[in-house]
């Protein structure tokens, strides 16, 4: 069984909606299903349960000034900050982390192998070289890799997600959320993987990626062709709504119908 949180602003509620019926359609063995607002509190009132299907009851609506009431006016910054404080709630085995964008085309594959999260690993970026010195600073690492599949969805293990925010706040002597918003260019998924790399080793709680994932982000517009066809193999697929807008209208017509077809 598995968690679900997902954080959402005022634009993208249309894109929960689907997001919603798609995880109605596709998803088993779903415990609490956490949407976070990032933005005014009256955006909660947009979010209509009845798209959860099956899953509505599971439902569970946070606003984010539950855990500050001082947040980054860049919401790049402030929703991987709301992933981590979100994930921490969860008393799950897995709380599994999503974009509002982010649209469930298939069923997903057991996640664990032989005791591991079958979620693979990836070299850590250039782009994010910032984010990596950060977190090697932080806890005197030298992170060369971080945890797949690669973007959302990403498996956060709740218990180590807790005691990382409780190893950061003694060391900074700050509240979490504070401290991660000050920092700028971290991100998340780096902060979580430099925790398991220091107090596991990331070689010993993956296996290889079992998950295909295919998000596409407004700076690959030019390859969107090669992207919709990767969609139709993936198990979550997204589209930036910034690199939507660019699109032709028969490569939107690609992408719509392929939802169409897989939330019947």
């Amino acid at each position: 069984m598995i968690d679900l949180c997902t954080v959402v602003f005022r634009d993208e509620i249309a894109s929960l909606h689907v997001q919603a019926k798609s995880i109605d359609r596709w998803v088993q063995d779903v415990g609490n299903i956490y949407v976070v607002v990032n933005d005014t509190a009256d955006v909660a009132s947009l979010i209509d349960p009845g798209h959860w299907g099956r899953w509505q009851q599971h439902l569970r609506i946070l606003h984010r000034e539950i855990w500050c009431n001082h947040w980054s006016a860049n919401g790049w910054v402030s929703q991987q900050a709301l992933k981590l404080a979100c994930a921490a709630l969860s008393q799950n085995f897995h709380c599994v982390a999503l974009d509002a964008k982010t649209i469930f085309v298939k069923p997903l594959p057991v996640v664990t192998a032989q005791g591991r999260l079958a979620v693979g690993t990836l070299p850590v970026y250039p782009v994010f070289d910032a984010s990596r010195q950060i977190v090697n600073d932080l806890w005197n690492i030298d992170l060369q890799q971080q945890l797949g599949p690669g973007g959302v969805p990403f498996w956060f293990d709740p218990h180590q997600i807790r005691a990382m925010i409780a190893d950061i706040e003694s060391r900074t002597k700050h509240m979490f959320v504070e401290w991660f918003q000050q920092q700028g260019l971290l991100t998340e998924f780096l902060l979580y993987s430099g925790w398991i790399e220091r107090t596991q080793g990331i070689d010993n709680v993956v296996s290889e990626n079992k998950i295909s994932v295919c998000n596409l982000c407004h700076s690959e517009v030019a390859i969107a062709d090669k992207k919709l066809e990767q969609m139709q193999q993936s198990h979550t697929v997204s589209i930036h709504r910034h690199a939507w807008i660019e699109l032709t209208d028969q490569q939107r017509k690609i992408f719509s119908d392929l939802i169409t077809e897989r939330l019947q």
